[in-house]
């Protein structure tokens, strides 16, 4: 076999450029930890990293997304608890000022707290965020979804959306939530209906002093039959004549009634249940306690309950306390006023305890793909660890003798430039 000096001369020099070319690439590696800086070294295991990497992105993206959904949600629990502690406030704040001792200084004492509790209320219900977002202004979240009005009624400005944000490759939440659903669409009464004193109750000259409590259903089926269905409502009459004290329950239909029909009497007692008939018999009873003024008749509506607002019943429970003290009347007419803002009270809470138990699942959900996200995270870059990242000793050594055998290719090819035959080149 015969070999020109051109052949020898280049087959050195490739040799020592192929031994170059893989001493830069080990060099690389070892500079950046990375085994597939060159895609062409392995296609296969490049495209696996770059699939990795592209679903560990889209996870962190869930991760922060969920983190901002807890905070939400973390915040929103913590913001309807301090609400709860308010409503027991005013709750406590109510009993004390519903009995017949309180004067005129206690009254106009509790006025200036509930003045007070209400803007505090409207703070609370304007919580904003870290990021300045309305935590219940529904997808309307960049303005304060209550508004105080200068006569003490509040107005919401939200709307009923809510904004979601995905934690998971297929799940989105609600990242807040709708201010009226909270703070707005509240029962009134007993849930079912409401009791509404005459006017006449509390003019000149009455010296009546009964009151209704909020009632209380006996068959749900036919009360939400009779007062949503059917629009009926009742009317209780209290009278006193000579002959001692009775009771009369008319229904009617029509907002107002045009006429009340008589459906049930009796003989009538202070602190005694009247039942209000039903077609099987009792559908709700409710509790009288106070008796009418001599020749007079305390006269009370019942109706199907209405959506009321928190803010409404605050503003309800300053309108009692307005009614004074030092009078029967004015007594008797703040503990209505009471009576049925107690009950609303009552209803708030319920709302507001299935407010943050929804919030609560939601919070225990996003947690739990939080862990689900994380645990999936570290599985991807375990498994793009092993095919990315580099074995140290391993590629050391390798350094080490392409570094070797670079140093030889270079010595050979020195040596044979040295042959005579080189000279002449």
């Amino acid at each position: 076999m015969r070999l020109s000096t051109q052949q020898i001369f280049q087959t050195g020099l490739n040799g020592m450029l192929q031994q170059q070319n893989t001493l830069n690439n080990l060099s690389e590696q070892l500079s950046t930890g990375n085994a597939l800086n060159n895609p062409a070294s392995n296609p296969t295991a490049y495209g696996q990293v770059l699939n990795l990497g592209s679903r560990l992105a889209n996870l962190s993206n869930y991760q922060q997304n969920n983190q901002y959904v807890q905070q939400n949600l973390n915040q929103s629990s913590s913001t309807l608890q301090s609400v709860g502690t308010l409503i027991n406030q005013v709750q406590q704040l109510a009993v004390q000022m519903n009995n017949g001792t309180v004067n005129g200084n206690d009254l106009q004492n509790a006025i200036n707290a509930m003045q007070g509790n209400l803007q505090q209320l409207v703070q609370l219900a304007n919580t904003q965020n870290a990021n300045g977002k309305y935590i219940y202004g529904g997808s309307r979240d960049n303005s304060p979804p209550f508004a105080l009005q200068s006569n003490g009624q509040v107005i919401y400005q939200g709307d009923g959306g809510t904004n979601f944000l995905q934690i998971g490759p297929a799940l989105s939440v609600p990242s807040n939530q709708p201010g009226n659903a909270i703070f707005m669409d509240i029962p009134a009464g007993n849930g079912t209906f409401t009791v509404t004193p005459s006017s006449g109750n509390y003019s000149a000259g009455s010296s009546g002093t009964v009151t209704l409590d909020p009632g209380s259903v006996l068959d749900p089926g036919a009360a939400q039959n009779a007062f949503v269905a059917q629009g009926a409502s009742y009317q209780i009459s209290i009278s006193q004549g000579s002959s001692g004290m009775t009771y009369t329950v008319s229904s009617g239909t029509g907002n107002p009634p045009m006429s009340w029909n008589p459906i049930s009497s009796g003989s009538y007692v202070a602190g005694q249940s009247i039942e209000i008939p039903g077609p099987n018999g009792p559908m709700a009873q409710i509790t009288a306690q106070g008796t009418p003024g001599l020749g007079q008749t305390d006269t009370f509506t019942l109706q199907a309950a209405r959506p009321q607002s928190l803010f409404q019943t605050f503003q309800d429970i300053i309108t009692a306390l307005q009614a004074g003290a030092g009078s029967v009347t004015a007594n008797t007419q703040r503990a209505q006023g009471l009576s049925n803002a107690l009950a609303n009270l009552s209803a708030a809470q319920t709302q507001l305890l299935s407010t943050q138990a929804a919030i609560g699942s939601q919070l225990q959900a996003a947690q739990s793909v939080s862990t689900l996200n994380s645990n999936l995270s570290q599985q991807f870059q375990t498994t793009q660890s092993s095919l990315a990242d580099i074995n140290y000793p391993e590629v050391i050594t390798q350094f080490q003798e392409s570094s070797t055998a670079l140093q030889a290719a270079q010595k050979a090819f020195a040596q044979v430039q040295g042959l005579s035959l080189f000279q002449y080149i």
